[in-house]
């Protein structure tokens, strides 16, 4: 007994998992956030975090890295470190990958049985539509999480639907909204590089390929024309995602029959993004990130649901400018942007209920705090 309870206070570092390395800003911005309130609670313990591409994020955010299926470095890791963090995002969901469902919850059991304790960190959750999925979910969380952190009241109901109780659970916000902008110089110089007058009037668009998103591309083009004509708004194209969301755009662009228009297809920091969003007139977006980019820094926005995150977070903030993208038509994108747009007179009731969710996403590093002074 004497010789476990020495082995277990030598435990020291954090192993932080999540969708890294995959060339997506609001995925990155998501570990900076957490990195951040990690580094804040722990002091200078050794931070570890997997990833698709370890060498760029170990020089991105000055952290250890491993790559995400390298499973003996992993769980040499497991056996060293006193914290695993499942770190925000849609992580357990098998609507776009049974495969990610399952790797992820490996991760979470391996952590558990060599004797981490186990955070999921501002957390979206869901859809997991296979029976079995969701039992196998249920069994996961409740044996082997002590605490959970969610970015929305909808992933709340989903893991009550799965029968998950026996994790501590805590309703949050997702950790993008405690991240700042650049600084304005900073900002200004990106955009002269992009060759945008940094003052002036724009119209933020932030898409992505998938099903249904072709035989909208007219509609969504339409809608940009109406800005550039109606309100004198120049479409800036946002990539969240650098390696595949120009596409989507370059589909848009020769849909809109002349005038100008800019695709950003370079990555970005999460500063940076934030600080060319907050220069916006209004956003329209896809990309769940991209709304909570705008709504960060109190820009109007658009959402086009895809998934059900996007309405989840809409919803959370009490956002109705949205559509599904199955429904999608020119007059009901025409009529939210209007309305959007008139909002912008009154970015102080934007900026208050997001506000209240910076407010609630302090409840992520409260959690993490608590559990770093109970680990092991």
């Amino acid at each position: 007994m004497g010789q476990q309870a020495s082995k277990s206070n030598q435990r020291r570092g954090i192993l932080i998992c999540g969708s890294y390395g995959l060339g997506n800003t609001g995925d990155e911005a998501i570990l900076k956030a957490i990195l951040r309130e990690v580094r804040a609670a722990a002091g200078d313990e050794e931070l570890t975090v997997l990833s698709r591409n370890p060498e760029e994020t170990a020089v991105r955010h000055g952290v250890k890295a491993l790559h995400m299926f390298d499973i003996p470095g992993i769980l040499g890791a497991m056996d060293r470190v006193r914290l695993y963090i499942n770190g925000g995002g849609s992580l357990i969901q098998d609507a776009t990958s049974r495969r990610s469902l399952l790797y992820y919850l490996f991760t979470l059991r391996a952590a558990h049985s060599r004797g981490c304790r186990v955070l999921m960190y501002g957390c979206g959750i869901g859809p997991v539509e296979r029976l079995g999925d969701a039992a196998l979910v249920r069994r996961v969380l409740n044996r082997c999480v002590d605490a959970i952190t969610l970015r929305e009241d909808a992933s709340l109901a989903e893991l009550k639907r799965f029968g998950v109780d026996k994790p501590e659970i805590v309703l949050a916000a997702d950790p993008v909204l405690s991240l700042q902008p650049a600084a304005p110089g900073e900002t200004d110089a990106l955009m002269a590089q992009l060759g945008l007058d940094p003052g002036g009037a724009y119209l933020g668009v932030c898409l992505r390929t998938w099903r249904g998103f072709e035989a909208k591309v007219p509609v969504i083009a339409e809608a940009v024309r109406y800005a550039r004509d109606a309100y004198g708004l120049t479409p800036v194209f946002l990539s969240v995602n650098h390696i595949t969301d120009g596409d989507a755009a370059d589909l848009v662009v020769s849909h809109l029959k002349g005038g100008p228009a800019f695709v950003v297809r370079e990555p970005l920091s999460s500063e940076l993004m934030l600080g060319i969003t907050s220069r916006m007139q209004a956003v329209i977006s896809m990309r769940l990130h991209g709304l909570v980019f705008a709504a960060g820094q109190g820009v109007p926005l658009v959402g086009i649901i895809y998934d059900p995150k996007v309405s989840g977070f809409l919803a959370y903030m009490g956002q109705e400018l949205c559509q599904d993208l199955d429904k999608l038509t020119g007059d009901s994108l025409r009529d939210m942007l209007d309305r959007a747009l008139a909002l912008r007179a009154d970015r102080d009731s934007l900026r208050a209920a997001v506000d209240a969710l910076r407010r609630l996403e302090e409840n992520n590093s409260t959690v993490l705090r608590r559990l770093l002074e109970v680990s092991p």
